[in-house]
Parts: structure tokens; sequence; C-alpha cells
């Protein structure tokens, strides 16, 4: 039987999935573990490898087609298969000829009953029908409606909407008994405190769908409103609405998969995590010295450190020394958890795409250590050539916006960590050291927390020990014995 191929679900978080090219086409071969086709999910863009082998029957989705995981994307008819073994299987193959297809009989329209004139007499021993109008559903979708000629007439002598009505005639014709009754009960209708002249029908219209019936024109009895003026009116907003849109907007952006992800996540981070802000200055003179003084001596095989990596490596001490800030909330089992590692991912920007790659098992490695493995990860960002182990596992997250510019903000946090470290430009500011003004330079870096995970005093010592250790980079090189350091 024909292999029936779905779209994957090649990350822990994937719903959908956008095709981004087919490497095969119809009629060709393909054996397991050959690349069919490129998927871009919510982590990365990856290669999708065939799991059977075979030859292409069907290609069902186009390029760039989003599609939910589960669904048919493709079909390959097995080695040895015929073109009966595909149509045995329900499947019509490709390179078939075509057989001609078999009409099937048009449904007959149902035969609509006259309707009398006049309501008809009740059978002898029933008592007679109550007359007097069925009000409809709340429905614009009223169909046909069936009615006598009679009762057609008199709703146009009174400019009566016959969609308010339910006929009490058969097959729930509206007979004129029914439009004559529904006169009667709007002649009977108390006037409205506002001078608003509507039907009972209109006004429970626009009680359930909010609308101000001062502001529509009324075109039934007596210049009442009706549900087709409620229904005009609505139609005629929903016109200006898209011609608004059209004067106000140039064109759409098609979100990727990531930034849906990217979305979601930050909106539940935002309903479900209560944050909090905490923020400090932080002298970098010594920063900028070390980093200067490590690059000018750098040897050849060692990376050239930025202060990024430095950031990283203060935070990583910092984490160490709090386990409490390298925790999240379990809203399941209502109690924090400690991670076994410290995983810290970097917010970077990919062709106006937001990834955060995490840089795994922080604790222990050393300053060019850390720095080798963030330069890869953002390298592999760049080429679009991240994995969804490479997102991972994240325990703490920070995000450097220093280079453009940005003197100071609060980033959101990455759920299900708990904090997120926020840094500012490095700038010259006059600063006050011994009772005298000087020039320094100054970053401020911002912490946003979650509460249910750290308090505010407990979150200040976290963030001052940050800034202790950039203020004393000494100590974030001290353990670099590799790289010849």
């Amino acid at each position: 039987m024909p292999k029936v191929i779905r779209m994957p679900k090649l990350s822990d978080t994937m719903e959908e999935g956008t095709l981004l090219a087919w490497r095969k086409g119809v009629g060709d071969s393909i054996q397991r573990g050959e690349i069919l086709a490129d998927v871009e999910t919510d982590k990365a863009d990856m290669e999708f490898e065939s799991y059977t082998e075979g030859t292409i029957e069907e290609l069902s989705v186009e390029p760039g087609s989003v599609v939910e995981v589960g669904a048919t994307i493709a079909i390959i008819r097995l080695p040895g298969e015929t073109d009966a073994d595909v149509a045995a299987a329900g499947i019509e193959s490709s390179t078939a000829a075509p057989t001609a297809a078999v009409p099937l009989p048009m449904p007959q329209a149902p035969t609509e009953p006259a309707a009398p004139a006049s309501p008809a007499a009740p059978p002898p021993g029933l008592p007679p029908a109550v007359e007097g109008p069925r009000v409809t559903p709340l429905s614009f979708d009223d169909g046909r409606l069936r009615a006598t000629p009679a009762a057609r007439r008199r709703s146009e002598e009174r400019s009566v909407d016959l969609s308010e009505l339910e006929g009490s005639g058969p097959v729930g014709a509206i007979l004129l008994s029914d439009v004559e009754a529904y006169l009667r009960e709007l002649e009977a209708q108390a006037p409205e405190a506002d001078g608003v002249r509507a039907t009972p029908v209109a006004f429970r219209v626009a009680s359930d769908l909010g609308i101000d019936l001062e502001a529509v024109k009324g075109s039934g009895p007596a210049g009442r409103i009706t549900k087709s003026d409620v229904k005009a009116f609505l139609d005629g907003e929903r016109r200006l609405s898209v011609e608004r849109e059209d004067e106000l907007f140039t064109g759409v952006l098609q979100l990727s998969q990531k930034r849906k992800a990217l979305i979601r996540n930050m909106v539940r981070s935002k309903a479900e995590a209560p944050h909090f802000y905490v923020q400090m200055e932080v002298r970098a003179d010594a920063l900028r010295q070390l980093r200067d003084r490590v690059n000018a001596e750098a040897e050849k095989e060692r990376p050239r450190l930025t202060y990024t990596h430095l950031i990283i490596k203060a935070s990583a001490l910092a984490l160490e020394k709090f386990p409490d800030a390298n925790a999240t909330y379990r809203p399941e089992e209502r109690d924090v958890a400690l991670f076994g590692q410290i995983n810290v991912g970097l917010a970077v920007d990919v062709n106006d795409e937001l990834v955060a790659p995490t840089v795994k098992g922080c604790q222990g490695k050393n300053i060019f250590q850390l720095a080798e493995e963030a330069n890869q990860l953002i390298q592999r960002a760049r080429m679009r050539k991240l994995q969804p182990s490479d997102y991972a596992d994240g325990t703490f997250t920070i995000s450097n916006l220093g280079m453009f510019g940005v003197d100071r903000f609060y980033a959101i946090i990455t759920p299900p960590q708990s904090s997120i470290l926020s840094v500012g430009s490095i700038l010259p500011r006059a600063i006050v050291v011994d009772d005298e003004l000087v020039i320094g330079t100054v970053t401020t870096l911002g912490l946003s927390v979650d509460h249910r995970v750290l308090d505010g005093v407990k979150a200040a010592q976290f963030l001052g020990e940050i800034r202790r250790l950039l203020e004393n980079p000494e100590e974030l090189t001290r353990d670099a014995t590799e790289f010849g350091a």
C-alpha cells in the first residue's frame, strides 16, 4: 500500500510548519534518509528526511503552505507497487490514464407547497390555531422566506420586514393573519423613553450586538427600525472598516513559524508570570580595560572577547552563587524547581527575527570556552542552521541592545525561565569618585523577574553580584587556562 507522508512534529512545541521547498518531484525515486523537503518550524528551518523508499506519487501541498502537524503532505509508492495497487488503496495514480467520471444524480429541489391565501379551518375535533407572529431566532441568514402572496402584498404596503416573522402556515409559510397580528403588536408597543422607534426584534438584535440604534435609519412601519435595517447598518460599517483599512495599511507581513512561537511565548509570559523589575548602573572602565588587554595579548587560536562574553561569564558565576535565581515556578505542582544546569540563552536578531540560542552547561567553563560556544551559536543563527536542540533548556537569558544605542530597557521573561537580563549601551558619563567629578564608562543593567520565584531582596542581591563581577572583571578570567591563557 502506498505510504502517506504527514507533516512531522519536528520540535516539542511545533503545532504547524511551513513547507519551504520540495527536494523531490512527482515521479522521482527516493531512498530512506534522503531529504524530501525543507520545513520551517517554530524553532528553525529543518530538513525532513524520508523514512521510507519508493517513488513520489503525489506532493499534496505547494511550497510556502502552512500545514498542521499530522496533515498529509505527500504520498510515496512503495517498490514493486502497480497502478492497480495504488487504485486499490483509494489513491489515484498520477501516471495512470484518467478514468471517466460517473455522473451523480442531481439533488431535486424540494417542492414548495402552495400556501392558502387565508388560514384554513382546523379539522373537526381540534382547537383552532392561535394566530399571531412567532419571533424568529437571532440570525441574519434567513434563507428563502415562505409567504403567501397576500402576506407579501400587505408587508410591502406597511413596510413590514418579513424576516422578523415566523409563519404559522404550512412548512412555516407566513400568512396574511401573521402580518396583521404583527402590525397590531407594533401598534400596542409602548414608545421608548429615548425616542428611538424600532421593532422588538430589532431592539433584541441591537442589544445582543451592542449597536446604538440612534445611528440606524428605520424603514419599517411608521419609520421603525427593523432587523433588516440593523443588518444594512452592520454591512455599511464593515464596508467602511474595510475602506479605512485599505487607507491605513499598505500591506501585510506574513509571520514565520518562529515569530508565531515567540508571540505565543511572550503573551503567555506576561499573562502568567508576575513581572517586576530592578535596575543598576555598572562602572565599566575595568571591564573595557580587561577586554582590550586580553584581546591585545590574544593568541591566534583564542577567541577575541566581547562584552557579551564577559556578561555571560558573570551571569553564570552569579547563578552559581544564587541557585534560587536559576529556577522555575511549576504551576501544576505549585512549587519552585531548581535547574540542574546553568544554560544561558543569547537573544540574537537574525534577518529581523529574534532567536535565543543557548550556551549549555556554563558552570565550570572558563571565559574562552563560553566565548567559543557563543560564537558558534551566533554563526549558526546567522546562517539559519540552528537546530531545535540549540534553543532548548535555557535557564536564563541575556538580551543586549547596547550595540543599537539603547541606554536601558526591560525584556520579557522567556518561559519557563524566571528572569532575563537586559544590557544597555556602555557610554562615558560624569560620575562622582571620592567626592570628585570624573568621566567614567557606565552601562545600565535591567533584570526582569518572576515574582513567584524571587522576591525583591533576592533579585537585588543577584543583580548586585553580576555588577560586582563586572566591576572586578579579573575574577571572570581567573580560571582561563585553556586557549593559551
